[in-house]
């Protein structure tokens, strides 16, 4: 558990704009000095510039976190100017949307590749310093689509699946490493964010940018998102208690209250999958 936030270091990836840019506000009111790494090189300097303006000692880095190598850097240019990480936010991520068996390859390489190898390079970049250290605490931002699937969103779900699987294990290696390092696993729904707007993004490297899945095409899944959009809660809130789980030291951030009853739905599926009496052998294939 981290003793305080001021005059510490956080690395927020993704922190350019939305949940991103919230949480290196929100980092920063509480004094921390704010790292912002993204691959849009304007939004940065945007960036930068309101946290200085709210007295933040903040700086940009262009970084592609789908890169091992470049992440490796972000972390030797962030420690070579402020000494220290003491918090990692791997926020950075895209969203595809689609048919699952229609996406392209590509789609989905973008997206595994942002959203999940992304948290991985963090992880394999920043952590080790945090044991060494003595003390820190990794966010790293899947969703509740993490949690419950829903149509349209087989990449962006089997990344943030994978995100919350990696998060648990890399909380129990750090258990038993005997350290002080926290891990937090963000789980939000609909957010006021410009995620539907991904492929603004789109990597040079995957080719053209396909002419399918790179927003929701289907007619009625861009339906429901529209219609559920109109409950998205806004990315102040979910930095908010983000840092509230960082100071408690607490893994699960799951901001929006409405998904309650869709998380306690599936719980009573799985629940209900499982014999009550484990010498009961009838559901066990012959």
């Amino acid at each position: 558990m981290l003793n305080g936030l001021a005059g510490k270091t956080a690395v927020v990836t993704g922190g350019a704009s939305g949940i991103g840019l919230a949480l290196a506000e929100a980092l920063g009111a509480r004094g921390m000095n704010v790292a912002i790494a993204d691959v849009e090189e304007s939004a940065i300097g945007e960036a930068v510039g309101q946290l200085q303006s709210a007295g933040v000692r903040a700086s940009g880095v262009l970084a592609d976190v789908s890169d091992g190598d470049a992440v490796d850097r972000l972390a030797e240019e962030v420690i070579a100017s402020y000494g220290a990480v003491h918090v990692l936010c791997n926020n950075a991520g895209v969203a595809a949307g689609g048919v699952t068996w229609e996406l392209p390859e590509q789609v989905w390489r973008w997206v595994l590749d942002v959203d999940l190898w992304g948290v991985i390079n963090g992880v394999r970049s920043f952590v080790p310093g945090f044991v060494e250290q003595g003390e820190g605490h990794v966010v790293n931002t899947a969703s509740f689509a993490g949690l419950v699937a829903s149509p349209g969103m087989a990449p962006y779900s089997a990344a943030k699946h994978a995100v919350i699987g990696l998060s648990a294990s890399l909380r129990e290696d750090l258990a038993l490493a005997g350290g002080q390092v926290g891990v937090s696993v963000l789980c939000p729904s609909f957010t006021r964010t410009r995620m539907n707007e991904s492929g603004r993004n789109w990597p040079a490297r995957l080719g053209p940018p396909p002419a399918t899945g790179l927003a929701p095409g289907h007619p009625q899944t861009r339906a429901r998102f529209l219609d559920r959009m109109s409950d998205a809660i806004s990315p102040e809130l979910v930095a908010e208690q983000t840092v509230e789980a960082i100071l408690a030291d607490r893994f699960w951030v799951v901001p929006n209250p409405e998904v309650r009853d869709r998380y306690a739905a599936l719980a009573e599926e799985v629940l209900a999958a499982i014999p009550d009496d484990p010498s009961d052998d009838t559901r066990r294939p012959r």
